[in-house]
């Protein structure tokens, strides 16, 4: 059935109403849309010829707390300019060399051969066996001072580590280059079958480490390590307790010939390895008459049975080699209360690294560097002045996690030059 006159019309009248209300409603100033339908998008905003951008509130209060804080952005640009160019951090392209390096090195120490409980002289002619084999030198046991006396009933042995981490400023991006390099401590947990309770007694616990560290030495020397690196021995803090591998890049070493840095393996125990509850700084742990028996003499009369006196820096040595992990985590947690933590404890490296260098000191206290304060005490005493509260007259300017690097750092040191540690340490 064909559709009738009256339909077609309709339809014809409809479809030309729809066309003249789009063509009375287009704005013809408007472009039409470039895909070609037709279709009318809005003009741009006309923008003025020769105006500036307005500063953001964040522009505004940065250069009002230039002038508040620093006196002059200039001396805040220099402090970032000093910053910019001291500072490593990781992952970056300068460091890509070295973070290939930790990983290489993490494969060879997970890797490394165990060996069976021995003497201690079997022990030392084990690794001067495999020292002489691997690095074509005589390498001896970093024993403390006293060494073990003779026929002292202690076995030693050496396993993989159980933990393997980077700790330190490297990781926490507050490394700094300064005159010597920077270091870049690598932590190794000794797994805790290679110790016994009774093993902070008398040096036993530094007589196993430094049989650890001798052989972590002698099995990287039997790596591709030693064609990267020169492997040696140093003393931590110059603590002949505390002796470390250390692996020095190789002047022709690809990547890492020029970067200045110094990798450091670290032994370290479990918080439960050994009882630390019993390494308080009044305790005793060095018995008299073994040190007269290692040196050679016999106990006589009183010393037999005197009151032993305290050995402080004993216990604390095995204390620090058990809470390295957790004075890590807590400056991790500090970074993220603090963002400006890293670059203040950076500032204060520098500062005693100059201070260091020129035989500075603060006040009537002598800095001797390694020996009675380093980068790592500095940098825990700002932790603890940011996260624990201070109140009190004497308190001083208290520290918060809002600071800026410079008010962290300036705190700091009016902490250092006001507070009598012999009175509160």
């Amino acid at each position: 059935m064909a559709p009738s006159d009256e339909g077609s019309s309709d339809a014809g009248d409809s479809d030309e109403e729809m066309g003249s209300d789009v063509d009375a409603d287009q704005d013809v100033s408007k472009p039409l849309d470039p895909s070609g339908n037709g279709s009318a998008g809005p003009l741009a905003p006309e923008r003025k010829k020769g105006t500036g951008t307005r500063p953001t509130n964040a522009e505004i209060m940065a250069l009002n707390e230039a002038s508040m804080l620093f006196k002059s952005n200039l001396f805040r640009l220099q402090i970032d300019e000093l910053l910019g160019e001291t500072l490593v951090a990781a992952d970056t392209k300068p460091t890509r060399g070295l973070d290939a390096a930790l990983k290489q090195i993490r494969d060879v120490l997970v890797s490394m051969e165990g060996t069976k409980e021995m003497s201690i002289d079997a022990a030392a002619s084990l690794v001067r066996r495999l020292g002489k084999d691997a690095a074509g030198e005589v390498i001896t046991i970093p024993f403390a001072d006293p060494a073990p006396a003779p026929g002292l009933a202690v076995k030693l042995a050496f396993a993989a580590p159980e933990v393997v981490n980077v700790v330190g400023s490297y990781p926490l991006g507050m490394a700094v280059h300064t005159h010597g390099g920077f270091n870049v401590d690598v932590v190794v947990q000794m797994p805790p079958q290679l110790l016994q309770e009774r093993d902070h007694l008398n040096y036993r616990y530094f007589y196993k480490r430094a049989f650890y560290v001798a052989m972590v030495r002698v099995r990287m020397h039997k790596s591709a390590l030693n064609e990267l690196f020169d492997i040696g021995f140093e003393l931590l803090r110059n603590d002949t307790r505390l002796p470390v591998v250390v692996l020095r890049p190789k002047a022709d070493t690809k990547h890492l010939g020029k970067l200045g840095c110094a990798i450091r393996i670290i032994p370290s125990i479990s918080r439960e390895s050994l009882p630390l509850h019993r390494m308080s700084p009044t305790r005793n742990h060095v018995r008299p008459s073994y040190i007269l028996e290692a040196g050679g003499a016999t106990v006589e009369g009183d010393t037999a049975g005197a009151e032993p006196p305290a050995t402080p820096q004993y216990n604390a040595a095995v204390l620090a080699d058990a809470l390295l992990l957790t004075h890590m985590k807590y400056l991790f947690e500090t970074t993220e209360m603090c963002p400006e933590f890293p670059r203040g404890a950076a500032l204060l490296r520098i500062w005693l690294a100059q201070r260091v260098a020129t035989g500075r000191q603060i006040g009537t206290r002598r800095l001797l560097g390694t020996r009675r304060i380093n980068g790592f005490v500095l940098t825990m005493v700002l932790a603890w002045l940011v996260r624990v509260p201070r109140t009190g007259t004497s308190a001083g300017t208290r520290l918060t996690g809002s600071m800026n690097a410079h008010q962290l750092f300036k705190g700091a040191v009016e902490f250092l030059a006001s507070h009598d540690f012999g009175e509160d340490p």
